[in-house]
């Protein structure tokens, strides 16, 4: 009951006013935002109006209230003022009317290197603030900043560098998937982007003299590399992957960290560790504040050291908003104590937020920030109250004089503080990021709550040990820097250890779904998911739910490692996937059963469904081992076997065959036709020449309503002969732009427009969902939904 009072003490409006006024100015400022984005533009002046009335209301009796308020108001009008601006300088830019159409444009033009460069094994990004572009022949200035894709490996590019260019210039991809990554609007809140450039081979990139941008950002950043080098100092080639973990969690160097490490602390609950963001600056700056004391420094001077310091270290993690967020309210905390005034968290949050937004007001909109200042606020409002709350039972008797407590009860009380206020921090922290966490990528991990209590201190010492490393490096001790590294990197194996132990916990992890993009199917209707980046593809079939039985889900190729992070999962996570009743295996290509072992430990199968003939990939010995380890049954699939996941559905195995071994894995791989009432899929894979010969000699019947298909590595189909023999009235294909070899061929390109058989590719629509009821099916691309069609039963009756 005290907790509760003093907490709704605390939210009462005269009571906020009084102990955190910039409070009421930050929540106007909020909404001032929301209605100048939603286009609503006389929402600032509604808002500014009502606060107004409500002011004059006051102001007779609580005149500091009324004040406040009047100041919530101007602020409301301000920054949607601000925010009103801003989108119009990035939707001024002078091709913003051809990429709303979804035009590609071929320019030149001139401008610099804006972000650090990521190197790819064939390939760099980065991004580029473009000043002057030339479309036609004519020469346009422009302001704007782009994502760009160098297809050429281009060395020694560093921001600031001046650049003449040209390329292409594309709209930014929509989400291609349900809960999936949506580039458009996240370098459109990011770095206000319309589209993404595309340096391709025989472009030009030519270096230009002068520099432009921060001297301090490229201070920073070369800064940055040299510190890396510390960081990787006497480090074996297997002790690699945990020294970029190490440099991702104190310098926010992610760009190479391992994605299953980082897969493993996500589980956990623990992925704020890689996030450079207020355990780290607090951390770096009690070393740093540690070390004035140390040197006798006076504390008032100490803090106004400090404080430049971690505001340069958010700048030397790469400008990352979440540290720019921690160290813009550590500073705004320290600076309080300059002038000799108590700190009140809620006012230092207000205002960290007031100063970011009005930098830029499309932070908001970033889950990043979100989160932040979500968690924050729960923390401050109700971490001190819990904090008490789960103590209070276990401390001394706050009537006995300090001075009557012995050694032995004072170490128990400060014991139970300081276990009382962890575990009060973590709970809350859970909570304050619970909802966001659901809303924007449908997934939570209960388990966090217990994992950071153990996780944080350990996460705190391996960044203390690395600003050490960093310090002993740059003063020359290589030695020391490289014992330290090899200190750290034992911690941070047994972090990952704690990681991965968390995450494998019962219920440690959850997929949520989301409300609007996870309809729940009729009950007669089967629906069956397909997706595929890059040629790879993987399709998720579910069988609807059935008197007193759960729906049933069959997972048919997990995918390659774009795929199944692209697609696959964010599809799981909408969908509410937490456990799967069966996995095929298609063949041994590593872009249609490489994220195996992650689905047989995430989402343990009981069945799993594999071909007959051997499988020679790379990843299969670490598949059959974890089938073992997880007693998974194992069922060998070969030609005339019949399947029956539900009623009227039958799956037919129509390859492959053992009198037909085959050379290469596509040769080997398993031919489906799903079949419900009167329509039928007929599901191929990356079966090519050799296997559709086969099949129509032995006179299997192939007619079917839908084909998905791959393509073959060496001999894709061009047999109009199978064509004709499936007779489909759509065709559903993987393909890519590179290589050649995953180009749908234009043979068969030829024969579908011929017989005026529409074709849907995976790489431009996204995941397609075909929902089968016994005489019709639904086809819906989510990245194109104008292509919506409905099919109907044929003619003549299936075998």
């Amino acid at each position: 009951m005290k907790f509760s009072c003093s907490f709704f003490r605390l939210l009462s409006l005269e009571n906020l006013i009084r102990r955190a006024p910039l409070v009421v100015v930050a929540v106007a400022a909020l909404l001032g935002i929301t209605f100048a984005d939603m286009a609503s533009w006389p929402g600032p002046g509604l808002i500014s109006i009502t606060f107004a009335i409500f002011s004059l209301i006051l102001w007779r009796k609580q005149r500091a209230s009324a004040t406040i308020l009047t100041g919530g108001a101007l602020a409301a009008a301000g920054f949607a003022t601000l925010h009103y601006q801003r989108c119009h300088e990035i939707n001024a830019f002078p091709l913003a009317t051809e990429l709303q159409k979804r035009e590609f444009i071929e320019i030149s033009g001139k401008g610099w290197i804006a972000d650090r460069v990521t190197t790819g094994r064939r390939s760099v990004s980065t991004k580029l603030h473009l000043q002057t572009i030339r479309i036609r022949g004519v020469e346009v200035p422009c302001d704007h900043r782009v994502p760009v894709w160098i297809q050429e490996k281009k060395t020694g590019l560093v921001y600031g560098e001046r650049v003449e260019f040209s390329g292409l210039l594309r709209p930014l991809d929509r989400a291609k998937a349900p809960g999936g990554f949506d580039p458009a609007s996240f370098y459109y809140r990011e770095s206000g982007s319309l589209a993404r450039l595309e340096v391709r081979k025989g472009d030009l990139l030519k270096r230009l003299p002068g520099n432009a941008g921060s001297q301090t950002v490229r201070l920073a950043q070369k800064l940055r590399d040299h510190f890396e080098k510390g960081l990787f100092s006497g480090m074996k080639s297997e002790d690699l992957p945990y020294a970029r973990l190490i440099a991702a969690m104190s310098l926010g160097a992610r760009e190479n960290t391992p994605e299953d490490l980082e897969e493993a602390f996500q589980r956990s609950g623990t992925m704020h560790l890689f996030a450079v963001s207020g355990l780290h600056v607090g951390v770096v700056a009690g070393i740093f504040f540690g070390g004035l004391l140390l040197c006798r420094v006076p504390r008032r001077t100490a803090v106004l050291i400090v404080i430049p310091l971690i505001l340069f270290y958010a700048v030397l993690t790469g400008l990352r908003p979440s540290a720019m967020r921690a160290a813009l309210m550590l500073s705004i905390v320290l600076a309080s104590f300059t002038v000799k005034e108590q700190p009140r968290l809620l006012n230092s949050l207000a205002l960290a937020a007031l100063l970011l937004l009005g930098f830029d007001t499309q932070q908001l909109f970033l889950p990043g920030f979100q989160l932040s200042f979500s968690v924050l606020l729960f923390i401050a409002l109700f971490a001190g109250p819990l904090q008490e709350k789960l103590s209070f039972p276990w401390l001394t008797d706050p009537f006995i004089p300090k001075t009557l407590r012995g050694p032995l009860k004072r170490t128990k009380d400060r014991f139970v503080t300081g276990l009382a206020m962890t575990l009060a921090v973590s709970l809350v922290s859970w909570l304050g990021s619970l909802g966001l966490l659901v809303w924007h990528f449908q997934s939570f991990a209960p388990v966090g709550v217990l994992a950071n209590i153990f996780m944080v201190p350990l996460a705190s010492l391996v960044v203390t040990l690395a600003v050490f490393s960093i310090a002993c490096f740059s003063l020359h001790g290589i030695w020391i820097s490289s014992l330290i590294n090899q200190l750290n990197v034992g911690l941070t194996i047994f972090l990952t250890g704690l990681a991965q132990f968390f995450g494998t916990l019962p219920g440690a992890y959850q997929n949520s779904g989301s409300i609007d993009q996870n309809p729940k199917p009729a009950s007669d209707t089967i629906t069956l998911d397909v997706m595929g980046e890059r040629g790879g593809s993987a399709m998720l079939l579910t069988f609807p739910e059935r008197e007193r039985t759960r729906r049933s889900l069959w997972m048919i190729d997990p995918g390659g490692s774009e795929t199944y992070r692209r697609q696959m999962l964010p599809l799981l996570r909408t969908r509410a996937v937490n456990r799967l009743d069966a996995l095929v295996l298609t063949h041994g290509d590593i872009d249609h059963i490489g994220e195996a072992p992650t689905v047989l430990s995430h989402f343990q199968p009981d069945l799993l469904f594999e071909s007959s003939l051997p499988n020679r990939s790379p990843v299969y010995p670490e598949i059959d081992q974890l089938a073992n380890d997880l007693a998974i049954e194992r069922i060998v699939l070969a030609r005339g076997q019949r399947l029956s996941p539900y009623p009227d559905a039958t799956l037919r195995v129509l390859s492959p065959h053992r009198e037909a071994p085959g050379r290469l894995a596509d040769d080997r791989a398993v031919v489906l036709l799903l079949q419900f009432g009167e329509m039928s899929l007929l599901l191929t894979s990356d079966a090519g020449f050799e296997t559709e010969k086969n099949l129509l000699n032995a006179g299997v019947d192939l007619s079917a309503d839908v084909w998905i298909r791959g393509q073959h590595i060496e001999t894709p189909s061009t047999l109009p002969a199978f064509v004709d023999a499936v007779s489909p009235q759509l065709v559903i294909s993987s393909s890519a732009d590179f290589p050649t070899t995953q180009q749908i061929p234009p043979s068969l390109r030829g024969i579908l427009e011929e017989k005026k058989v529409p074709l849907l590719e995976l790489n431009r629509t996204g995941v397609i969902t075909l929902s089968l009821t016994k005489n019709g099916i639904q086809i819906d691309p989510f990245a194109e939904p104008a292509n919506f069609i409905h099919l109907k039963t044929k003619s003549f009756p299936k075998k």
